[in-house]
């Protein structure tokens, strides 16, 4: 979501006149585009955006501007924390970027517009032109949460939900794939709950579908809360959905998932991954794990290691607990030492590598569909992804030039720890 709100932020600048400069010191305005997920790039985005401050002292005319989650989040605080810092704006906010530059060059003070919008179509960031090196797109289709996980930033820094039109959705995606992308995600906090005018997810994924120039569809990150029948159904069946998900677990404990609030059952989240092999396979699923929630005991830990066997992840996004201010979790006793967090982690780390491999070497042998992206490690290969979402370097007789944005069989040759090699099957 990040990636995609600061192509955005990019696009609305160069409409507005500005170029994107080569380098930081070639730039007369300099952004950082914050996340507060966890402490982690709390810390970093001050840390990037006080380093920023820092050339303003060599370079006359600069201006620094804070963007995003940290943006939200601090408010006119920022200017507390970090002396020089010109503005400050939201993800709700960005249309309004070049207006607030222009008055940032005459203020005296440091300027903040934070907030949330209406909701309105008007009010999302379609992207209207790409560029020669894109073959995939991210396009918006929700804000916002108000599942109101306890550990959960979000629903502050992101506001509540606000669903767009299927008719705008759409409009975005012809617009794109008419320019050649070839590959759309449906991005939203809480993506497969989407719903408009009495129009749900799955219809929304059906309608896309029939788009004939768009040839893969993909979403993240969906919640298994409203991870539906109608919804899994349709793996397998329309043409253009890929056969990966990334479906945050959290915990395999029942008693932790509760304490976090996220309101579906160990037994719920299992049910889901078996709806979808069953319709594909062998399906790529993903996951994002939580370690050392307040709580969590030693058995409850193990349920997540049994629940990492049992669903069969390919990979995973793995963290340590990170108290956020403003969330009910902030309050309670973090019961587990950060020694013992550590360790957890290591294990999940373990489990996960040993099954993200497995994953490769099932591939081995097989012909995979490879979206070409750019070139592979050496000269002489091309580099893309599968539907499955893993990453291919392959060997192909055309250049990048003549096969960009196309897809391509590849058979897969080799595992390396991050990716595939492989030999396209030229007809």
């Amino acid at each position: 979501m990040n990636v995609h709100d600061s192509r955005a932020i990019e696009e609305i600048l160069i409409n507005s006149g500005y170029r994107k400069a080569e380098s930081q010191d070639d730039a007369d305005i300099l952004l950082v585009n914050s996340c507060t997920i966890r402490e982690k790039p709390w810390h970093k985005a001050i840390s990037e955006t006080g380093r920023f401050r820092k050339i303003k002292g060599i370079k006359d005319n600069i201006l620094v501007g804070l963007v995003g989650c940290v943006a939200q989040q601090e408010g006119d605080n920022i200017f507390n924390l970090l002396n020089g810092i010109d503005f400050v704006v939201s993800p709700d906010n960005y249309n309004s970027l070049p207006e607030i530059i222009k008055k940032s060059y005459v203020s005296k003070t440091g300027i903040a517009l934070v907030g949330f919008g209406d909701g309105s179509d008007d009010d999302f960031l379609g992207l209207k032109s790409i560029y020669p090196s894109e073959s995939s797109a991210l396009v918006t289709i929700m804000k916002g949460c108000n599942e109101h996980c306890r550990y959960c930033i979000v629903p502050s820094v992101r506001g509540p939900e606000r669903n767009r039109s299927i008719e705008s959705i759409e409009k975005e995606v012809r617009n794109l794939t008419e320019q050649g992308i070839k590959e759309v995600t449906l991005l939203g906090q809480k993506v497969n709950a989407y719903k408009h005018e009495g129009m749900i997810f799955s219809d929304l994924l059906i309608r896309l579908d029939k788009i004939e120039k768009l040839e893969r569809l993909r979403f993240t990150s969906p919640h298994p809360r409203h991870m539906t029948k109608d919804v899994t159904d349709l793996y397998g069946q329309l043409r253009t959905l890929c056969g990966a998900i990334h479906l945050p677990a959290q915990s395999g404990s029942n008693n932790t998932l509760k304490s976090m609030g996220r309101r579906y059952t160990r037994e719920e989240y299992l049910d889901i991954v078996e709806r979808l092999r069953k319709k594909i396979p062998d399906i790529s699923i993903s996951t994002d794990l939580i370690v050392g929630y307040p709580g969590e005991t030693e058995e409850d830990f193990k349920e997540t290691l049994s629940l990492i066997k049992e669903a069969g992840f390919s990979s995973a996004f793995s963290f340590k607990f990170s108290p956020r201010p403003g969330t009910p979790a902030f309050k309670l006793d973090n019961d587990v030492s950060e020694d013992e967090k550590s360790e957890r982690l290591s294990r999940v780390h373990e489990i996960i590598s040993k099954q993200e491999f497995e994953f490769r070497q099932s591939l081995k042998g097989k012909n995979l569909q490879v979206l070409v992206d750019g070139k592979g490690r050496l000269d002489s290969q091309l580099s893309g992804r599968g539907e499955n979402f893993q990453i291919v370097n392959f060997q192909h007789s055309k250049s990048l030039e003549e096969m960009f944005g196309k897809i391509v069989t590849v058979e897969i040759t080799e595992v390396n720890s991050n990716s595939l090699l492989g030999v396209a099957v030229e007809k």
